[in-house]
Formats: structure tokens, sequence, C-alpha cells
């Protein structure tokens, strides 16, 4: 790992804000179907395909009890991408999606043998099978907690992260993302993350971060006015060849 500007550096371990992973696993179904339309309301199709998700998700979490949550998301910001990060993918030939995933459901078991059960059941392969004939790209994976900060709360709506991470080395991005968190607690009010890393070979992403603020006023200064944002924190996914695609979300 190569560090940039360690002076702007804030431990989450000096923090107290670190804690060893936990034992769920994780399915992350992710969708590409409509993308968010500024001062524009969503199309009547994505209303109704929200409403028959929210629906399968209720009932894919009812028929199996090591299912302890079954979560939509829709999206309402998808920023076009850091340039850092896109001059990247370009330098280096990285064969990456681009992550503009509108639909995201998180389905949380109480163990990675769980999840992979799950995801081999008939309910989610219904699930993934009307966002297949509705997206235009979609990516699943099944996942471990990799290292967090703290759970994230999903008992109430609030603003939520998906920041889809591609890497060269996973090591590494895991290094990284503990070296830049500390930054997130300290200067963007954050006080939960549970990034999850993919357990089987074939996903786009080496992790995939997942957070949450109460409001948009929690973390939209920092992330527009803060110059250690850019300074600190992508500097350091720059140098070491990491390409980060942030996406925000409320609960449906």
């Amino acid at each position: 790992m190569e560090i940039v500007n360690s002076h702007l550096a804030h431990s989450i371990k000096e923090q107290g804000m670190i804690k060893p992973p936990n034992s769920y696993g994780y399915i992350q179904l992710a969708a590409e179907v409509e993308l968010p339309r500024p001062f524009l309301s969503k199309s009547a199709s994505k209303k109704a395909l929200l409403s028959e998700l929210k629906v399968l998700c209720t009932e894919l979490k009812s028929s199996s009890p090591p299912i302890q949550r079954a979560d939509l998301f829709d999206a309402f910001i998808i920023p076009p991408g850091s340039n850092p990060g896109l001059e990247l993918i370009k330098k280096n030939g990285y064969e990456v999606h681009i992550a503009k995933f509108d639909i995201v459901i998180l389905i949380e078991c109480t163990s990675v043998d769980d999840a992979l059960r799950v995801r081999d059941s008939s309910e989610f392969k219904k699930i993934e099978q009307v966002l297949n004939d509705k997206a235009s790209y979609t990516h699943s994976m099944v996942a471990k907690n990799a290292n967090r900060i703290d759970e994230v709360s999903k008992d109430s709506n609030g603003i939520f992260l998906f920041n889809y991470f591609y890497a060269e080395e996973t090591q590494t991005l895991l290094d990284v993302w503990e070296y830049t968190a500390g930054w997130w607690t300290a200067k963007a009010n954050l006080t939960n993350s549970t990034p999850i890393q993919p357990v089987e070979a074939g996903s786009q992403y080496n992790l995939i971060n997942h957070c949450r603020w109460d409001k948009l006023i929690d973390v939209l200064p920092s992330l527009t006015f803060k110059p250690s944002l850019n300074n600190f924190v992508l500097k350091n996914f720059t140098v070491n060849n990491i390409v980060a695609m942030p996406i925000l979300y409320k609960l449906v």
C-alpha cells in the first residue's frame, strides 16, 4: 500500500471505531433499470417494478429462517464517477463495469453457507429473473463482511451508500479502506460501515462498502466542501490503482 498525505489521516483504531468482521452471509443483487431523474418522478413501470420487488423480498424473507433481512434500495444520486477513477480504468485497461445500479437488494443471512443456499433457492431465482427481464445490466454476488466500523441500521430510512470498488489487489484495497475510513468517521459524521467481499470468483467488484447516514445534510457538506476528500481519500485510492464508484440510495 502506498500512502499519500499521511498528515491528513485519522486512524479508526485510535478513534475506537473498528470491530472484528461479523459472521453473516450476504447476497447483493444490483440492477440498472432507470437512472434517477432530477426533478422528475420515477416512471410508472419503475414504480410498479419496485412494488413487485418489495412483495417478493417479503416473501423471500418469510421463506427461510436463516434470512435475517431482505432490503430493497432505490438510488437517488448516481455520480458520473471521479475523473481519477475513470482515468485509471482507461489507462490500465480494466475490464470492470462502471456501476450505475439504481436498484439494489441486500439479503442478510446468518452465515455464508446459508447465503449460498438462499442464492440457489427458487424464491431468490424468481427475484433474479424479474430483474433480469427489466434491467439492462445486473450483478449478483454472495459475500462476507470483510471488516466493519459498526452494523448498518435499516430499521428506518436514511441515506445509504453502496460504494463499488475495483482494484488489482484485494488485500491492498482492504488496507486502503481501513486507512481512509477514519477520514469518514472524523470528517463526515460516519458511525457505521459493513464492507462486503465476494466469497466466489466472478464478481465485477473486489469490495462493496455499505454504510448509512440519517440525513443528506449529515454527509453532503463533507462530499462537497472538504478538499481533504480529494487530497486524502481519493488520492490514496488512485495511487493504489483503486476505482471507487459510489451511489446513494434510500430504502423502498
